[in-house]
């Protein structure tokens, strides 16, 4: 399992002098109040097998996921997805994960899958995953990265920050699901919205997205978290303690 972490780059910290004391105090404060949230694990166990078409959700407690095209002109309905009954890997018709013994969420012909929090203006976390590359067919050689697996995540603003996963090739004749854990930095982000969408790699190691049909991938077991709105309050009762400290060193 590999990962390809690309992230946004920080500026290097400079000494604090001692009359910066207070302020790095709020800070390390600040990130110690900073919201805290439950992770939840997001698997299809309860939900029947199903085809997925563009504009599709399905609704996991706090979270929402939605299967999209990317082609030009996509229609609402236009398949995107399935979820498969893992204790039956020939149900799929193509060479999907046969590690599995539950249901499984399939991203097909190049699908996105998003994964937003439930709540209008929310946000989500992510932490690990466990996942697979889905085959166009049974019967054909693959790669030994047969794929790539790329999460996205998007702030309110519109930034975003990603990174991407080698997805392995056949073991013993077949696919199998893999755990992958994303990186300290990418899971302590809260984002607005997460997007999955795959690659597809060919044996000189050039990998295209969205342009096959090919870049299928199969997701089961999504870690994430969404805070608690108790985290926030304490957040602000932690502020607002800092700063009755400060007003009374000032009029010692």
């Amino acid at each position: 399992m590999t990962r390809i972490v690309h992230s946004k780059a920080t500026a290097a910290a400079s000494p604090f002098s001692a009359k910066q004391w207070t302020g790095a105090a709020i800070l390390a404060l600040s990130a110690a109040w900073a919201p805290a949230a439950i992770a939840d694990v997001i698997n299809f166990d309860n939900i029947d097998s199903q085809f997925v078409g563009h504009g599709d959700s399905l609704e996991f407690g706090k979270f929402l996921l939605t299967g999209a095209s990317n082609a030009a002109g996509a229609n609402y309905g236009d398949l995107v997805g399935a979820v498969f009954d893992g204790t039956d890997p020939a149900a799929c018709g193509m060479a999907c994960p046969t590690n599995n013994t539950s249901n499984y969420y399939a991203s097909l012909n190049d699908g996105i899958v998003y994964l937003d929090p439930l709540k209008t203006g929310g946000s989500v976390s992510l932490q690990g995953f466990d996942a697979s590359f889905i085959g166009y067919a049974q019967g054909v050689t693959y790669p030994a990265v047969a794929g790539l697996l790329r999460v996205q995540g998007f702030y309110a603003d519109g930034s975003s920050l990603y990174e991407t996963y080698q997805l392995g090739g056949p073991l013993g004749g077949s696919f199998q699901f893999q755990r992958y854990s994303t990186s300290a930095n990418f899971g302590s982000q809260q984002f607005a919205s997460l997007a999955f969408f795959g690659f597809t790699c060919n044996t000189a190691g050039n990998c295209n997205a969205f342009s096959t049909n090919k870049g299928q991938f199969a997701l089961d077991n999504i870690v994430a978290s969404v805070p608690e709105p108790s985290t926030y309050a304490m957040m602000l009762l932690g502020l607002a303690s800092i700063g009755f400290v400060a007003r009374r060193r000032r009029q010692a």
